[in-house]
């Protein structure tokens, strides 16, 4: 059997700029922080808990506490629900996204999903893109700060959830430079997402298959059989 594990942000849903600007404004509305730097690519690890711990840290001198963290969490979901209130602007999913995820379960592959979100926060991003997430085995930054960790807890979940001791091949699915770090660590074949402009620098940092979506679902089934490890890209 194998597996193909999703990230979320930019990879199943279109969030960046809609969760980037709610991430943020939570930080500064729950905690009462300023000029957050949202060079997210500047941080050792890309994962809401890392970033807020960093962000806190470097503000106070300290990490945020357990209810400071929920707090961030609560507010960004508050915000979220207010810009689709006020303006109609919601999260939605990479186009072909939910049908590929259900043609992939029906063809007999493992799906899992891995993201540097907080559950809670993935959970409604999830939900409002009506990606069918609820019965797939998942990993977040609950799990832990780092990425690699993040995708093995991920890989963990999947094969108590599929009863399998081991994955004959384990694929992932992703659309930013810590996804192509991660899966060289980690030794595992990827699949970018990304068109245009951001395509082709997922092609320079090492990602021999990106796709632009999943519309074309003939392409992205190639795209799996051929997906490598990233190389050391430009």
């Amino acid at each position: 059997m194998n597996l193909i594990m999703f990230d979320m942000d930019g990879t199943l849903t279109d969030t960046f700029s809609l969760d980037e600007n709610c991430y943020v404004l939570a930080i500064e509305q729950a905690l009462g922080l300023e000029a957050v730097v949202t060079d997210w690519e500047s941080y050792p690890h890309a994962s809401s808990s890392y970033c807020l711990e960093a962000i806190v840290r470097q503000a106070r001198g300290h990490p945020p506490t357990a209810e400071e963290s929920r707090a961030v969490q609560r507010r960004m979901i508050q915000l979220m629900e207010e810009l689709y209130t006020a303006k109609g602007r919601a999260t939605r999913e990479i186009p072909g996204a939910a049908a590929c995820v259900q043609a992939l379960l029906v063809a007999g592959h493992a799906v899992a999903i891995a993201s540097g979100d907080w559950e809670s926060t993935a959970q409604h991003k999830l939900t409002t893109a009506r990606i069918p997430f609820e019965k797939l085995p998942a990993a977040f930054c609950d799990a832990s700060h780092v990425r690699t960790e993040i995708m093995r807890a991920a890989l963990a979940r999947a094969s108590a959830h599929y009863g399998q001791s081991s994955f004959e091949r384990v694929t992932y699915i992703g659309d930013g430079a810590w996804d192509v770090r991660a899966c060289r660590e980690l030794g595992w074949p990827l699949v970018g997402v990304g068109r245009d402009g951001h395509g082709n620098r997922l092609r320079r940092l090492g990602v021999t298959q990106v796709v632009p979506d999943y519309t074309r679902y003939d392409e992205f089934l190639t795209a799996l059989a051929l997906a490598s490890v990233p190389t050391a890209g430009q």
